[in-house]
């Protein structure tokens, strides 16, 4: 069956994101996809393939829109050290937007994958994997930019950063009280200023 000539494939994998963000692979029906992206059927298998095939693809959409949001945020900063610290602090205000779910897709979908369909759990650990190395170039930037200490290893410093947003937009998902957000961001942006190099006046 031809896809129908109004169809966006990018309008279409930014409905089937939110769909399978807030639902997940096994709970998500066929009827839901259909509903999600008006689409018959023959429509979305000649556009996507399988189910499988249509959350893979919505998994790199939701992961490369992620990606670009964390690069657009630090091209903007004054610095690496100080666009890490904007970018913990601008987790509130994602969690006001009316999105799907605060917590991480692709952290939801490496819980749930957690024994079974290999390769969309290989697929999440690759996307988790990719996020924690932007963190590391940007710790590894503030590094050579004299912001944190020489021998600070970027990769242990990316994957506690990770740990720890993953973990406050999980607690922001299970209705955790704001001033408590706001806590645990304040705890995030002081394990950062931690690393920082305290400067001549000591500041």
């Amino acid at each position: 069956m031809a896809r129908p000539s109004s169809f966006d494939r990018e309008d279409a994998l930014a409905n089937a994101r939110n769909l399978f963000w807030r639902k997940g692979f096994h709970a998500t029906s066929l009827k839901d996809i259909e509903a999600a992206l008006s689409l018959k059927p023959g429509s979305i298998y000649a556009a996507f393939g399988s189910k499988k095939d249509l959350f893979a693809e919505a998994l790199k959409f939701y992961s490369a829109g992620v990606e670009e949001e964390f690069r657009d945020f630090m091209a903007q900063s004054r610095s690496p050290l100080s666009g890490l610290i904007g970018y913990v602090r601008s987790i509130t205000a994602s969690g006001a937007t009316k999105m799907p779910s605060n917590a991480c897709m692709v952290f939801k979908t490496a819980l749930e994958m957690a024994n079974e369909e290999p390769d969309l759990k290989e697929l999440a650990a690759r996307q988790l994997s990719n996020v924690a190395d932007l963190f590391a170039e940007t710790f590894d930037a503030a590094r050579k930019a004299g912001e944190i200490a020489p021998d600070t290893d970027p990769h242990r410093a990316a994957l506690k950063l990770q740990t720890s947003i993953t973990g406050l937009r999980g607690m922001i998902e299970s209705g955790l009280a704001r001033d408590d957000v706001e806590n645990l961001i304040d705890d995030i942006v002081s394990d950062i200023e931690r690393l920082r190099v305290p400067t001549q006046n000591g500041v």
